[in-house]
């Protein structure tokens, strides 16, 4: 119980992020899968996970969902 308890007072949400350093492959890997083991209501698992590695594109998707108000932190 210690160990969650540290893990929830230790958390951050880090909202600014370098644009050009690419994220690791192995460390996608391991948030995917973390992801993946994440709990949903009757084990359902609704979710759905896209990787966009394609600057350009990931550039036109952040434009799209601020643009319909679903990411206030897109620029």
């Amino acid at each position: 119980m210690n160990d969650f308890l540290t893990l929830v007072a230790a958390r951050q949400s880090d909202r600014a992020y370098d644009k050009i350093r690419p994220v690791e492959k192995e460390k996608l890997e391991r948030i995917l899968e973390a992801a993946r083991l994440a709990p949903s209501a009757c084990n359902a698992q609704p979710w759905k996970f896209t990787v966009i590695t394609d600057k350009e594109l990931s550039e036109k998707i952040g434009k799209a969902a601020a643009g319909l108000g679903m990411n206030k932190f897109a620029e």
